[in-house]
């Protein structure tokens, strides 16, 4: 499941909007940062602003199992 709303932190106050490629919130318990499988990690694709992560060449993806 994809989200693409405004994280809510544990304090109620909406951070940062999420990426396209993002699967959680940072705070969300069994999230962490990958790189972006888009740009590779760079950022950019095509010489554009990478449409997945945003530019940050960074996305979050659940982790663990289950």
């Amino acid at each position: 499941m994809k989200l693409t709303q405004l994280a809510q932190p544990s304090s109620g106050q909406p951070s940062k909007p999420l990426n396209p490629g993002d699967e959680g919130p940072p705070d969300a318990p069994g999230v962490g940062e990958d790189i972006c499988s888009a740009c590779h990690g760079t950022g950019k694709v095509e010489g554009q602003r990478c449409a997945v992560c945003g530019g940050t060449g960074k996305v979050l993806q659940g982790i663990g199992g289950g």
